[in-house]
């Protein structure tokens, strides 16, 4: 897709696609809360993982994202970053320093003759990237979410694959499968178990066997203070995303709030 038409679809909104204009995806206005520092710069290149190496040496890798793993959706992805390599580009880094491979998260944004172009959302906008904290504490950039709910309503990109569709708490042998890959899974909390150190989510009657929900203390406290407790939680259909372990039955743990949605009843107001 060339640079042109992929901008004009960002700060567009998509203009083309169902639903109405405040559904539509657009290029954010605001830096994101955790953004600790912002630089100018421009792609010299765009490795095969989808990491941007900066003209000033530094590599980048997006925040708030996770890339496909299949060859044709991984290239799709590589190509769109790789479009951008003549565009000037605001760097805003969400984290303090490089992690241990050398790269720095941030959110980067590009201009375009268009308009800005939010390159993380661009990607989760296009069906190319799944919305993925990684093991921050949290979603630094607001509307991820919603853009990669459109992208999966409308089967873009990954989302035609049944790979990434979201799988039922209770297809224990799906998820088994699974175990070692990220994977959103969708289900109806049975209970919930309130631990010194964590909580956890239960999915079903047998713990040893059916889905488990982990949550360390700290993002289960970050969580309360946004009203949602054990008894909101009680009963509701949730989504969660992060990858699958064995743990007994299979298993995953939540690190950021944003990585467990509430699909039904009324969401808790954050103060």
């Amino acid at each position: 897709m060339r640079r042109g038409l992929v901008a004009a679809a960002i700060a567009g909104g998509f203009a083309a696609a169902p639903g109405s204009a405040q559904d539509r995806p657009a290029a954010p206005a605001a830096a994101p809360a955790c953004e600790t520092r912002r630089v100018e710069d421009r792609i010299a290149s765009v490795t095969e993982p989808g990491e941007i190496r900066l003209a000033s040496g530094q590599t980048v890798k997006l925040s708030g994202l996770r890339l496909p793993d299949d060859e044709p959706q991984a290239k799709a992805a590589h190509a769109l970053l790789a479009s951008f390599g003549d565009a000037p580009l605001a760097v805003g880094a969400t984290a303090s320093a490089p992690d241990r491979w050398g790269r720095l998260a941030a959110v980067v944004t590009a201009t375009t003759d268009a308009g800005p172009v939010d390159l993380n959302r661009a990607l989760v906008a296009a069906g190319l990237a799944l919305v993925d904290a990684g093991e921050a504490d949290r979603l630094c950039q607001g509307g991820l979410l919603a853009a990669e709910g459109r992208a999966r309503d409308w089967g873009l990109g990954l989302w035609r694959l049944e790979r990434y569709k979201p799988v039922a708490a209770d297809d224990l042998e799906r998820l088994k499968g699974l175990v070692g890959q990220f994977a959103l899974i969708e289900g109806r909390v049975r209970s919930v178990g309130e631990r010194q150190q964590r909580t956890y989510l239960n999915f079903g009657a047998d713990w040893n066997t059916d889905l488990t929900i982990t949550i360390p203390k700290r993002t289960w406290q970050t969580m309360r203070d946004r009203g949602v407790t054990a008894a909101h939680l009680r009963g509701r259909r949730v989504r969660a995303r992060g990858m699958v372990e064995e743990w007994r039955g299979p298993a995953i743990t939540i690190m950021a709030p944003e990585m467990l949605e509430i699909l039904d009843g009324e969401s808790p107001r954050r103060p």
